[in-house]
């Protein structure tokens, strides 16, 4: 992977962690389902006048554009019946077994033995620092989580599924489709939309702009380039920085707790990322080495 796309992914990783102390801050003040119409509001109907659809096939941006209902109508739902940011952060990325398990049924993308170490260590170290947060949320809201965690791993398909074509436009189209039946699943499972509305505060409106320019569009249409050009196994792990990203913020900004047990987790998430994007090439590395000392010499 070129250094310039590890940066790129990283920087990913930096916004959606940060999204989720955002989201929760809005969540104050906007019931969920509708923040998430707003969110996709905000992301579609000002851009798609300025960003063309580029001929891209439009099952592709109804699919996708799908997938995110279901995606964030049960990530918010779960956010608002107790999950806290950090914990969110860190059970949505469990969105990377659905990816990898989706890449080899459907692509026959069978993980390698070093991206197999990689993927086991990295998600160890989201286990115990799920571990270590047992009892932050409900069980339903954690369930809502992991739902919301297959669809995430799912939308990683379908943009790979959906070939060369311009990310952002996709990502512009694609959210154009949610705000209308979130808005209509609001109307029926919630209540204060409209008060909600009118009075909200700068930080209410900042929740909005921010997470539907720098969650959605942005994150989303350079990973979805990522997944473009590269194997799902070489680009999903980079999400396992999102939970690190996500609990540090929110321990700063909200005050989550964040021990020592979490910090050792963490180093281990990045060591298995860091398997997962060297590691064969440092195997390979040692092989031809090994070799050479081995040939006979005149």
């Amino acid at each position: 992977m070129k250094f310039k796309d590890i940066l790129l992914a990283t920087l990913v990783a930096v916004l959606w962690g940060s999204a989720f102390v955002v989201i929760e801050i809005g969540l104050k003040e906007i019931p969920p389902i509708f923040n998430a119409s707003l969110r996709f509001m905000v992301a579609s109907i000002p851009f798609v006048f300025f960003i063309g659809r580029k001929a891209i096939p439009w099952r592709w941006i109804v699919s996708i554009g799908a997938t995110f209902i279901c995606l964030f109508s049960l990530m918010y739902v779960g956010m608002k019946m107790g999950m806290p940011a950090g914990l969110t952060s860190l059970v949505l990325q469990s969105q990377v077994l659905f990816a990898v398990a989706l890449a080899a049924i459907i692509f026959r993308d069978i993980p390698g033995m070093m991206h197999g170490m990689g993927l086991i260590l990295g998600i160890s170290g989201v286990a115990i620092i799920a571990s270590t947060m047992v009892g932050s949320g409900t069980m339903a809201a954690l369930a809502f989580v992991i739902g919301a965690a297959f669809f995430y791993g799912l939308i990683s398909i379908l943009m790979k599924l959906a070939g060369r074509v311009n990310m952002l436009s996709l990502i512009v189209w694609a959210s154009l489709i949610p705000p209308l039946p979130l808005l209509a699943l609001s109307m029926i499972l919630e209540t204060g939309q409209l008060n909600a509305a009118i009075n909200i505060s700068a930080l209410g409106l900042f929740s909005i702009l921010y997470t539907a320019i720098f969650g959605t569009i942005i994150p989303f249409a350079i990973w979805g380039r990522l997944l473009r050009t590269y194997s799902t196994q070489t680009v999903a792990p980079f999400s396992l920085l999102v939970p690190i990203f996500g609990m540090f913020l929110a321990s700063i900004l909200l005050d989550e707790s964040f021990g020592e047990t979490r910090l050792y987790a963490a180093a281990l998430i990045l060591f298995g990322l860091a398997l997962i994007i060297a590691g064969q090439k440092m195997v390979d590395t040692l092989r031809v080495l090994l070799l050479r000392t081995q040939l006979p010499h005149n």
